[in-house]
């Protein structure tokens, strides 16, 4: 049970990491008006979780635990650390893994010290690392006993329900339409948690364009509501 209560509470909305300060291009699409209503939201939704997280964030994890199960070495996941950071092309979106990452290896070292944690911490903190919370999360859920497949269950629904509060935030859409995407795309989250560990390597990290370019545009953007 308590494997589950941990993933439940690192996964909660109070969890106070920041995660709810970043848009990652939604605004850019709302400002533009491409992202207008709840099928345009709901469109966006369903575009993320295919097209960006699946193969980024949610790859980077499964890498993650595929490392921390071979037992490989600690220049392998400094590798991964790299590799993640050649990835994410806007800087917007880089320095924001490097922030959730922080934050979340600071409060989770408050609740329960582990060391393969600390020392991440530590590379980053030294500019030894990058950081990347893709990667922070995986440290700590496997350390914890929680399962792979938990673990991207939990971590999908957690960028999904971001998605569809900003939305709520920005567009607007009302929270019963918010809620009304988070359980209509279940099943979608569902497929990719499937389909996750089959991912062929030469994928990880495919470019959804669209997103970064609005990630980007968001930089410079007049006002912005979101973090930049």
């Amino acid at each position: 049970m308590q494997p589950l209560l941990t993933l439940l509470q690192i996964n909660d909305s109070m969890f106070p990491i920041g995660s709810f300060t970043h848009s990652y291009g939604l605004e850019s699409y709302v400002s533009q008006g491409i992202v207008k209503d709840t099928p345009s939201a709901t469109a966006y939704a369903e575009d993320m979780l295919r097209h960006n997280i699946f193969y980024n964030d949610a790859a980077f994890l499964q890498m993650t635990w595929k490392l921390l199960e071979a037992k490989k070495p600690a220049r392998e996941l400094q590798k991964l650390d790299e590799l993640i950071t050649a990835l994410k092309v806007p800087s917007e979106i880089r320095m924001a893994s490097k922030k959730l990452a922080i934050r979340f290896l600071k409060l989770t070292q408050g609740l329960h010290p582990v060391k393969r944690c600390s020392n991440y911490l530590s590379r980053i903190q030294e500019g030894a690392l990058h950081g990347h919370y893709p990667v922070a999360f995986g440290l700590f859920a496997h350390a914890h006993g929680i399962s792979s497949k938990d673990a991207l269950l939990a971590f999908y629904y957690n960028m999904l329900n971001s998605i569809a509060t900003n939305c709520a935030k920005l567009v607007p859409i009302s929270q019963n339409d918010a809620q009304k995407i988070l359980f209509d795309l279940q099943p979608i989250i569902m497929q990719l948690v499937e389909e996750q560990e089959s991912l062929q390597e030469d994928l990880v990290g495919l470019c959804c364009i669209g997103q970064e370019i609005r990630c980007m545009q968001h930089e410079k953007q007049y006002s912005r509501l979101y973090i930049s």
